[in-house]
């Protein structure tokens, strides 16, 4: 490998779940790491252009990042993920990402790792297994690639814990303004083009935001799996667990959904018909998505939420559940 070897990471997809556990190996190998910028409406035609059509926006948009990085690194990593657990899947997009990018951008130099503990019986071993194989096929020694998986899995945990005791920090707090759940994917929550207008949106609108990524994990599998015991997309099930665990301490409840996401369509439907006691919106974007178009349908949605805290009613003629799609597919 060319020295100094950069490696690129895509601002989309796994990246917002995993950034301080890459950032944190790969800087500890050696390697200068190059992070694309937030999602523009530039990357986004970059990975329209690389796309068929029916590709749900997320990857489309994640295509564009790696399409971006092309050029400005040595190598993108490009990781795919199968199972992180026996009885859990991810969505299928995310089992063939390494081969859909691979065969849409082949100008790209790409490095992977494969996660799949579908077939083990320990399946907290196999992604630290297949980072200490990503480290030794980066050239690192047995010494090393094991110093620097252990730091960064430590780091990624540490940067968990400390986002989840944040929110459960303010859900014990008392509170005088409305508080919401958002409900989505951290790559859809945290891109600067799908989710991050709706944060800002409410948040401008004195609202407290809640963020279904920073529930605990297992509580929420184990409170989705009573709902539809046969759920097994292990992010859809932390999602649903999610909106389970939260629904009594929130006073509205918004689904961030990208199109065309089948997994994301089903099991939001299912919590909707659920919801009978909180009202909830839910956000489909697409890549024709317009910001003041979601402001707009946010501001409604909040107006009811307001309007519910201020009679302190959960009466059956106040408005239980207001839907918006923004972008037509």
């Amino acid at each position: 490998m060319a020295d100094p070897y950069i490696i690129g990471l895509p601002r989309s997809l796994f990246y917002h779940k995993h950034r301080v556990l890459w950032t944190t190996l790969l800087e500890s190998l050696g390697y200068e790491v190059v992070v694309s910028p937030p999602t523009n409406r530039g990357i986004l035609s970059l990975g329209c252009h690389a796309a068929v059509d029916e590709t749900c926006l997320s990857v489309k948009i994640h295509l564009g990042h790696v399409a971006w990085l092309g050029s400005r690194c040595d190598a993108v990593l490009v990781p795919r993920y199968v199972a992180v657990a026996r009885k859990e899947r991810e969505c299928v997009k995310m089992w063939g990402l390494h081969d859909i990018v691979r065969n849409a951008l082949p100008e790209v130099e790409l490095i992977t790792y494969s996660v799949d503990a579908s077939g083990i019986s320990h399946e907290k071993t196999r992604p630290v297994g297949e980072l200490y194989r990503l480290a030794r096929s980066l050239g690192a020694s047995p010494v090393r690639a094991a110093r620097a998986v252990a730091g960064a899995t430590l780091a990624e945990a540490r940067s968990y814990r400390q986002k989840r005791r944040a929110q459960e920090r303010m859900l014990a707090t008392p509170h005088d303004r409305p508080r919401i759940l958002l409900v989505g994917h951290s790559y859809n929550l945290h891109d600067e083009l799908v989710g991050m207008p709706i944060i800002e949106s409410l948040e401008q609108q004195g609202v407290e935001v809640l963020s279904s990524e920073n529930v605990r994990v297992r509580p929420a599998h184990r409170a989705a799996l009573k709902v539809s015991p046969r759920l097994y997309w292990t992010n859809n099930l932390h999602l649903l667990g999610a909106v389970q665990m939260l629904r009594g301490r929130v006073d509205g409840i918004v689904f961030v959904v990208t199109f065309p996401c089948g997994p994301d369509s089903l099991v939001t439907d299912l919590a909707v018909r659920l919801l009978d006691d909180v009202p909830s919106m839910t956000l489909v974007v697409d890549e024709q998505v317009a910001e003041a178009g979601v402001r707009t349908r946010l501001e409604s949605f909040v107006d009811i939420v307001r309007m519910r805290r201020t009679l302190g009613t959960q009466g059956a003629d106040t408005p239980t559940m207001s839907r918006a799609r923004e972008g037509a597919a």
